[in-house]
């Protein structure tokens, strides 16, 4: 019975939370800081963490020994949350890369001798 229970809350509470960030909602102190890329990684990683809730369940259903569905399902979790984890800590690295590529791009452009014409 509890493993029906977590099952539904635990969807009732990550399903809608990932749906909402891969459509790029996000409350506006998040957007304020955010891209919107940067949003729907993160709905991504949610996406991943509910499917890492779901295995534990999933696998003490299945007709494998208690002891090795424990096993597996700590690891698969643990993967899982790890992928997630890198995921979400990912992300903002790659934006500050990009914004810093940007940046330098910006200033060699800004660099190089114009011609008569304004034109490079």
């Amino acid at each position: 019975m509890f493993l029906w229970f977590w099952l539904i809350g635990w969807s009732a509470f990550a399903l809608p939370l990932a749906i909402a960030s891969l459509k790029g909602w996000a409350p506006k102190r998040v957007r304020s800081r955010t891209t919107p890329w940067g949003i729907r990684v993160r709905g991504v990683a949610l996406l991943v963490m509910w499917l890492g809730g779901l295995t534990g369940p999933l696998l003490r259903w299945s007709d494998l020994d208690s002891g090795d569905a424990s096993f597996l399902a700590s690891v698969v979790q643990g993967g899982l949350l790890m992928f997630a984890g890198g995921l979400v800590t990912g992300s903002p690295l790659g934006e500050w890369f990009y914004r810093r590529a940007v940046r330098a791009q910006q200033a060699q452009t800004a660099e190089l001798p114009q011609g008569i014409s304004g034109r490079p």
